[in-house]
């Protein structure tokens, strides 16, 4: 389709028809209710016949038979009734003028039956003919924060990062689990089937977004593929693209034609398509979330040679083998950097080299800034990754409870503030411009319950990239750098 600028005011509505509105009290998918709970301040018109003939309300607001009887224009319809109904809600939208709807109903291509699918092209007929900007149908349409309008009543801070997801499960989750990541969320647009519009037109919206500074795509099949494939090799050049390409599998494919009717292509067509455009690669959503952090917080990163900073001999040999198949490099470090460490570092027990095991020394925290800000200034390193013990920060716990006379509980939150501050002060002043990336390693020794996820938020509510595992921290170092390397190869 073309674009329709119009369109931009359902991510900003000042009215919104819910249509098939339910009188029962907050049932899942109760739309109503999510956006009173959500916080949304403009104008909701439930529509439901038989409520508006008994002059019932519905959550406390007057309901209405039809879109033709709401005394406003509406910004936004909201469609969840059963699917036969949908083409006569359609010619509703046309003669009420209100141009932007999202169907939440099944049932359509994505049934694979016949019903279904003509269904689907009426559908589209309708809305070419009015010229209706429709998401979906099977969606689970928009999620926008800083204009409170969701479908699962659950807010977050209002940030740069936006998703466009072909299932409505996986932006659910998105929106659930980004604000742990220390991603804040700008849109998420659920589109189903994309009957009328499709991954295309809501890339061209976001790309035109000033509050969207980094985009990722879940998408299971597309139409055009060449306009896809032209417009993220733009847009890449200008915000990062993420994308996370369901059915590449065979298994794959077929449970997506079932699930959005999709027909997504072999993986040797996708294969070129991610050479071609440069889009970041991913294979779950915690791979986009992991990679969305790094494009959040790092603005710079040199080339591919980390410091390992850790505690554990064994574990500082499989670091380096983790490192190494994501691609990055663990060098070793300067003779003048060397001989700094071992000044204050002892040698028993401990590794100076590259990986730097320090597991006791860690008790001092003096110890471990120190080591940070040398490894940071080492010509031979681009950046710096912290892998966090449990063990070690428990006995660093136990050694500050036994000086400060306090519960155990009281030194580990204690000890967790210490190194959120010693972090984020070595971060800002002390890191020689290069990027600090945090793991929080799970160990034999474990962390108190809910203190890692505790620490966790508080590293990344400072910006500091923190991941549960170097795994996961190395493999979106790596996708980090083939996109910085893609740009300056494009650029050239």
């Amino acid at each position: 389709m073309t674009w329709n600028s119009e369109f931009e005011v359902a991510f900003n509505p000042k009215t919104i028809a819910v249509v098939g509105a339910s009188r029962s009290p907050y049932l899942f998918g109760d739309f109503v209710a999510n956006l009173k709970l959500a916080g949304f301040s403009g104008h909701i018109y439930p529509i439901n016949p038989k409520a508006a003939k008994e002059g019932a309300t519905i959550h406390g607001l007057k309901a209405y038979p039809n879109l033709v009887s709401v005394p406003e224009k509406i910004d936004l319809v909201t469609a969840s009734i059963p699917a036969p109904a949908i083409i006569p809600l359609l010619e509703q939208c046309i003669a009420a003028n209100a141009r932007n709807i999202q169907i939440y109903t099944a049932g359509f291509k994505e049934s694979g039956t016949s019903e279904g699918i003509e269904l689907e092209r009426k559908l589209q007929e309708v809305a070419m003919r009015g010229g209706l900007n429709v998401v979906g149908p099977n969606c689970m349409g928009l999620h926008v924060p800083a204009s409170r309008i969701t479908t699962w009543a659950f807010m977050g801070k209002p940030g740069s990062v936006g998703f466009i997801s072909q299932s409505g499960g996986h932006a659910g989750i998105f929106v659930l689990e980004a604000p742990e990541y220390g991603v804040n969320i700008s849109k998420v647009i659920s589109y189903g089937n994309a009957a009328v519009m499709d991954s295309t037109d809501f890339l061209e919206y976001m790309d035109n977004d000033t509050d969207t500074k980094i985009i990722g795509l879940y998408m299971e099949g597309v139409s055009d593929g060449r306009k896809l494939t032209s417009l993220v090799r733009q847009i890449n050049r200008r915000k990062p693209v993420i994308i996370w390409k369901g059915g590449a599998t065979d298994c794959g494919a077929r449970a997506a034609e079932s699930h959005t009717g999709s027909l997504g292509g072999s993986r040797e067509v996708w294969d070129a398509f991610f050479r071609q455009t440069g889009a970041v690669r991913v294979n779950n959503i915690d791979e986009l979330l992991d990679v969305a952090i790094l494009f959040l917080n790092l603005k710079h990163l040199e080339g591919n040679r980390v410091a390992l900073i850790g505690g554990g001999g064994g574990n500082s040999v499989s670091s380096a083998d983790i490192c190494d198949q994501a691609g990055l490099d663990v060098p070793a470090f300067t003779k003048e950097t060397l001989k700094k460490l071992q000044e204050f570092i002892p040698l028993e027990g401990t590794i100076t080299r590259n990986p730097i095991d320090i597991a006791f020394a860690m008790i001092d925290l003096n110890v471990l800034l120190r080591s940070l800000e040398l490894s940071a200034a080492d010509p031979n390193i681009d950046a710096v990754i912290f892998s966090l013990p449990p063990g070690i920060f428990l006995l660093a716990a136990a050694v500050r409870q036994a000086k400060d006379k306090s519960t155990f509980e009281q030194a580990v939150e204690e000890q967790s503030r210490s190194i959120v501050e010693i972090l984020s002060r070595f971060r800002r002043e002390k890191a020689s411009g290069k990027p600090l990336i945090i793991v929080l390693q799970a160990g034999v020794i474990r962390f108190l319950p809910g203190q890692r996820e505790k620490l966790r938020q508080a590293l990344v509510k400072e910006g500091i990239p923190t991941y549960l595992s170097l795994e996961q921290a190395s493999v979106a170092i790596g996708r980090f750098m083939k996109y910085r390397g893609f740009l300056q190869k494009d650029i050239a």
